[in-house]
């Protein structure tokens, strides 16, 4: 009887488009169980699923060479392997395993302070409690991954929901299934494996005792014994199980036809066929291991034998039959529970099979439950190898959860000193602020001399020399701290427009109405040479603070040209604006040129290459005047609007705008990005020039109104309004030193202002 019933395990498989063979181990324990006769080693194309790469990943870390087996190679489902990578991706998993992974240490240090307690009954209680707990957490676990499962197949199960009118139209086999049934399938919120069973194919010269109970009893048998150990709504491990969604015996290619329907619900389905002497037990499934449908039929069972076994020890017509349909009702139990705990421990690290409390369900008159045991042994080398890689996922995620909490900590802390160093700053900025407040200017010398407009300024890195530039075609050398003429140099035939000494102090350079650039000693006056600059004049000129580079601007040539400070040598011409440029000033790295037009906008070139980097506009006004601050972060421009626009120099984006008529004193809020268009036009006289001190905290502006404003660079804030100039204030300029101004006017002088 042995030698029949242990047939059910040598399952000859027969899955498109690979032949699959059995583990050492499990061909073992069938010799041991088989001792009569040798049959071929049972195992499905799901196991090998499971085995091969566990067994792979064994061999690496512990050098083993116990896996003797050949595997044929099987290419995984993308479609399977994407949802269990989907998963193991998913935020709420990787946060669900991290908090069971700290329970679980949290448990394992109680039960090391549990072992030593010496009342038995404390002892096993609280063992009992935290048993408890791992339960619960290993069922959260299960749920979690079930919810998981169903929510990323649910696109999946739309499509089909919406595909069913046209497939069953195609597809005449399709009228013997139930469409209500099929739809309510799909719908099903619960993730779950559906099991179905068809009805078994007898064959008309089989025993009228077949044909007429087999297909009542195996249903309600089947569904009695899932319903018992995996109810569809437990919480283990649920089967949905149908014993009458079949109309008719079905044949492998019904198993194909309906996957096309079913394929995103994880199915198996048990079906036969009887002839009058042998019964041949059949599998199809799909989405235990992967999507693509498994075809797997058992060694015939020849029960004429069996028959003819009962009948020599006695047994009657009825008793003996019965006990063969006995026997072909357990048998699809033990497949439909094996089936149902390997698409579990699959998909479920915490799934602890059913199958291993089933051995008394197996072992009953005529059953010996051993049997059964390849089926078990196999669950258990599953479950073993399923936790060796669970096991290592978990140390791969503790390092990375002890990798984040690190960069976690690392960011707290830093985002703890920023905030630090921002209220330092912030209270630093008050102070500064209320210091530059309160500073108090007042003119120590007013410097006649020229006798036309005074148009530019420049002041010596050492705050000791002031250059002055004017209509009146000349300029003029001061000592800045006593306010006396050292010298005038003459040699422009028309006004000097702009004067720039170098950042060494040794050399002068001026841009002129004449056309022409000249270069002086700025120590003894000398003319070191002179070359054409632009058609018509020349506007502003600039001393890159890091190279042997100048630039200038102006005429109608509507360019920005570059030159080589030592030979003269034109290097580049910068063209882009579409009328005059009116002003030039190099970023204190040297890297950046920013020029200001009468066409409306502010440029940003790179100096190296020449390429145009951003464009600034504003409303329709022309740009008289530009200044970098000395961090090299804002450009400061004054435009004909009667506006101050404070821009990011890299993003170009609105920082801020001063006034300084409705709102006087108030200053500007700051702005938003991309909000250049939105210009407050309250400023009550034009600026026709601007500097920014080289601290960085304070920007002076020269007016129309004859007066110089100071401003608080980052707050908006108007320090001061400095008065004593009869004209339009053309020029302004404050020592690196930070404590003297100078100023140059339409009234012909300059002006030398001091802090106290």
């Amino acid at each position: 009887m042995r030698w029949l019933l242990s047939q059910i395990s040598a399952i000859a498989v027969r899955v498109q488009p690979w032949r699959i063979c059995l583990t050492r181990p499990i061909a073992l324990e069938l010799k041991k169980v088989l001792t009569d006769m040798s049959l071929p080693r049972p195992l499905s194309d799901t196991i090998i699923e499971l085995l091969k790469p566990v067994a792979s990943e064994l061999g690496e870390r512990l050098g083993a060479s116990a896996v003797n087996e050949r595997y044929a190679e099987i290419e995984p489902s993308a479609a399977s392997s994407a949802l269990n990578q989907q998963i193991k991706k998913d935020p709420r998993w990787i946060k669900a395993q991290v908090k069971y992974l700290q329970r679980q240490h949290s448990r394992e240090q109680e039960l090391i302070a549990i072992a030593s307690i010496e009342e038995e009954w404390v002892k096993e209680e609280r063992a009992n409690r935290v048993k408890a707990q791992e339960l619960r957490d290993k069922r959260a676990i299960s749920r979690l991954c079930r919810e998981l499962m169903r929510e990323f197949q649910s696109e999946a199960i739309r499509v089909k929901l919406s595909q069913i009118q046209t497939i069953w139209d195609k597809d005449n086999w399709f009228s013997n299934l139930s469409r209500q049934e099929t739809e309510q399938i799909l719908q099903q919120q619960q993730h779950r494996l559906l099991l179905l069973v068809a009805p078994a194919k007898i064959s008309q010269d089989c025993p009228d005792s077949f044909r007429h109970n087999l297909n009542i009893e195996l249903p309600a048998k089947l569904r009695s014994f899932l319903n018992q150990h995996y109810p569809q709504h437990g919480e283990s491990c649920p089967v949905q199980f149908y014993g009458d969604y079949f109309k008719k015996a079905i044949s492998d290619i019904d198993v194909e036809r309906l996957q096309t329907v079913l394929s995103p619900v994880p199915t198996a389905i048990l079906y036969s066929d009887i002839s009058d002497y042998e019964v041949n037990f059949h599998l199809g499934f799909w989405g235990i291991i992967n999507q693509s449908v498994s075809l797997v039929a058992m060694q015939p069972w020849n029960w004429e034998e069996v028959y003819q076994q009962l009948e020599a020890e006695g047994k009657d017509e009825k008793v003996s039959l019965r006990i063969i349909r006995q026997i072909i009702v357990t048998i699809h139990k033990l497949l439909a529970a094996f089936l149902a705990d390997l698409y579990y421990l699959n998909i479920d690290f915490t799934h602890e099979p059913q199958l291993f409390k089933l051995e008394a369900e197996f072992a009953q008159e005529w059953f010996s439950k051993d049997w059964a045991q390849p089926y078990i042994e196999t669950l258990k080398e599953i479950q073993e190898q399923q936790r060796i890689v669970y096991k290592g996922e978990m140390r791969r995620l503790a390092l990375r959860e002890a990798k984040a909490r690190a960069e976690r900590k690392r960011l707290e802390d830093r985002e703890l000193k920023h905030r630090e160093e921002t209220e330092e700053a912030s209270k630093r900025a008050k102070e500064l602020a209320h210091q530059l407040k309160n500073l108090k200017w007042r003119c120590v010398y007013t410097l006649p001399g020229h006798s036309s407009f005074v148009n530019s300024l420049a002041i010596s890195p050492d705050s000791k020399i002031l250059a002055s530039g004017s209509w009146d075609k000349t300029i003029k050398i001061w000592n800045l701290e006593k306010g006396e003429l050292i010298g005038t140099l003459t040699g422009h035939s028309d006004r000097v427009n702009s004067v720039a000494i170098s950042y060494d102090g040794k050399m002068l350079v001026s841009g002129s109405s004449d056309e022409t650039i000249k270069f002086w000693n700025l120590y003894n006056g000398d003319l070191l040479c002179t070359f054409p600059g632009h058609s018509m004049e020349v506007n502003s000129v600039a001393i890159n603070p890091k190279g042997q580079i100048i630039a200038s601007c102006g005429g109608a040539d509507n360019t920005i040209k570059l030159w080589n400070l030592r030979t003269g040598e034109l290097l580049r011409t910068l063209r882009g604006h579409s009328n005059n440029v009116n002003a030039v000033v190099f970023s204190p790295d040297g890297k950046i040129l920013a020029s200001g037009s009468s066409d409306a906008t502010s440029k940003v070139w790179d100096v190296e290459s020449g390429k145009l980097l951003r464009t600034l506009s504003g409303v329709n006004v022309g740009v008289n005047s530009v200044a970098i601050a000395p961090d090299g972060q804002i450009l400061a421009s004054v435009s004909n609007d009667y506006t101050i626009k404070l821009r990011n120099l890299h993003t170009g984006s609105l920082l801020r705008i001063f006034n300084s008529h409705s709102a006087r004193g108030k200053g500007v809020a700051n702005l938003g990005m991309n909000e250049g268009l939105h210009i407050l036009q309250n400023y009550v006289s034009r600026g026709d020039s601007v500097a920014i001190s080289r601290d960085g905290l304070t920007l002076a502006s020269g007016c129309d109104d004859n007066t110089i404003n100071l401003w608080n660079l980052h707050t908006g804030e108007l320090l001061s309004t400095l008065k004593g100039h009869s004209g339009t204030v053309y020029s302004v300029a404050i020592a690196p030193s930070g404590n003297l101004l100078a100023s140059g006017s339409a009234d012909e002088t300059i002006k030398i202002w001091r802090c106290d």
